[in-house]
């Protein structure tokens, strides 16, 4: 009966502080997000600059975990360098073990008049922000009541020999020790968790501090997980961070390891007090690994490009638009169509990627799309300002007669690039829920695809070298591919009749075919610009 009632106790007192310490670290986040963000992004340059950064932000919101996914979205996003981000990183692992600081502080006794305030302020604010605040306090005392709870659980082994004997085994065998701090804080994700459990052992006496030191190496390459996890999918440069981090954490735990008898010597010096030395160990540990890391960053950044090599698919960027022609138009003018042949070749490149998605979904392909989306985007913007640039300057008049046609033509592209993105989306709605097309339904599409991807290479032609039988040819074809997609749509409505296909492989079949009918009018509409019919 006794050890069912330490049982409740430890995992009782383990909710309650792994609670805590969630609603402490979230509420946090939410309440300096966004200066957080703001931070992050200034510091780009000097490692010592971000190392401080590192420590400050992460002491903040109290979750190294944390700190390395918002990182990781940085470097996806192409926000930060591997560099300034391994420097962060870095100092995140020093901010992160404040918690181990507080925790030894040993405010159990008050702990719940941190629940109460907490609890109030939470019910009786009427702000979002302020209610953070309430959280933040009630995260703090709900994570001192769970330690208070786990060590007033165990207590009752500390007089029980084979317990203690048991979990001296990690002191005499560092290995041991090392891999169960490590697997524990993997299970949790979170070595500020782990921690908390070690000192909550060691100040119910289950616990000495050499049977805690080797523990508490293993928690700092278990909370590398979080970031591992959050990479997947990533950029190479977030990958390199993540694995970058973890090689770090496990460098260090080997010179600490060999370090271990100096620890054992001066970290009580420090203090007689078990629960203070675990956590001035877990402090000690990331500050030497800092001081020996942060000055070869650099070889550091290198050594992880050789481990992951390659190249991430990068954002395109306008190249021709050079403001120095915009005083001679025709030059001018000239730019503009070859920054649009460049946008209709990654609009071609995408429609490649959406085919390739409907036979078979590609995680990876749907990333470049979404990237290429984004160069279509600050492609149209740029082009549209330096069209409007050159507005301002005095043009003949057969240059002032193209500008509208090239503003109509630049959004026609944008709106390709947009419905590519769609068809991508809809292969993925199709992978997610097990959908499948008939085998007749695939070969339609094919030919679809393959009419869609000569108007391209019609219009592209139309475009660039103002070719008027190119043009008369797209929208030959735009009115064939007009009638093959009518009498698809008829063949879609038989095929539900007869079973042949699913009602809702159905749906997102019709909407492929009416976004690639819509695609094929925008393309149609620049080759009516070059052969000034309609509006154009």
């Amino acid at each position: 009966m006794q050890y069912f009632t330490i049982i409740v106790g430890v995992i009782g007192g383990l909710g309650l502080f792994i609670y805590g310490m969630f609603l402490l670290s979230d509420s946090l986040k939410k309440l300096s997000l966004g200066i957080l963000k703001s931070l992050l992004e200034k510091i780009t340059s000097n490692r010592f600059k971000s190392m401080f950064v590192g420590v400050g932000v992460t002491a903040l919101i109290q979750s190294s975990s944390a700190t390395s996914v918002i990182l990781i979205g940085f470097l996806n996003a192409n926000i930060l360098t591997l560099a300034a981000a391994m420097a962060i990183m870095i100092g995140a692992n020093i901010g992160t073990t404040i918690t181990a600081q507080l925790i030894a502080f040993k405010l159990t006794a008050i702990a719940p008049v941190f629940v109460f305030i907490g609890a109030a302020y939470f019910f009786f604010a009427k702000k979002i922000k302020e209610k953070n605040k309430g959280l933040v306090i009630l995260g703090f005392g709900m994570l001192f009541l769970g330690l208070a709870m786990m060590s007033m659980a165990v207590s009752p082994l500390s007089s029980n020999e084979a317990a203690k004997n048991a979990l001296v085994t990690f002191g005499q065998y560092p290995v041991l020790g090392v891999l169960t701090g490590l697997l524990i804080t993997v299970v949790f994700q979170s070595s500020s968790t782990t921690t908390g459990m070690i000192i909550a052992f060691a100040s119910a006496g289950l616990l000495d501090f050499p049977t805690s030191l080797y523990l508490i190496f293993g928690t700092n390459i278990g909370t590398c997980i979080t970031g591992i996890l959050a990479s997947i999918g990533g950029n190479l440069s977030s990958k390199r961070l993540a694995w970058g981090n973890t090689l770090f954490n496990i460098v260090g735990t080997f010179v600490a390891v060999a370090m271990a008898p100096l620890y054992l010597q001066y970290i009580p010096m420090m203090s007689a007090d078990v629960a203070r030395q675990i956590a001035n160990t877990h402090t000690l540990f990331n500050v030497i690994n800092t001081i020996i890391f942060l000055p070869i960053i650099p070889l550091f950044v290198m050594l992880m490009n050789r481990i992951i090599p390659g190249e991430d698919y990068v954002k395109k960027e306008t190249k021709y638009l050079d403001r120095n022609l915009l005083s001679v138009p025709h030059l001018a003018i000239k730019a503009i169509i070859s920054e649009m042949i460049v946008m209709l070749d990654t609009c071609f490149q995408m429609m490649q990627k959406a085919r390739s998605c409907t036979i078979a979904y590609d995680h990876k392909l749907r990333n470049e799309i979404a990237l290429d989306e984004e160069s279509i985007d600050d492609m149209q913007k740029k082009i549209t300002e330096y069209l409007v640039e050159l507005t301002r300057n005095e043009l003949p008049e057969k240059h002032s007669r193209l500008i509208p046609a090239l503003l109509h033509s630049v959004n026609d592209l944008e709106k390709v690039g947009d419905y590519c993105e769609d068809i991508v989306i809809l292969s993925q709605r199709a992978y997610e829920n097990d959908l499948h097309f008939s085998d007749q339904a695939a070969r339609e599409l094919e030919k679809l695809f393959d009419k869609t991807e000569a108007l391209m290479h019609q219009t592209r032609k139309a475009m660039q070298f103002n070719d008027q039988k190119a043009a008369t040819i797209s929208l030959a074809i735009e009115k064939e591919l007009d009638e093959l997609i009518s009498n698809y749509k008829l063949n879609h409505i038989k095929r539900l009749e007869n079973a042949i296909c699913i009602s809702n492989a159905g749906l997102v079949f019709n909407d492929i075919l009416t976004n690639l009918e819509r695609l094929n009018n925008h393309l149609c509409n620049i080759t009516k610009g070059i052969l000034h019919l309609g509006k154009r």
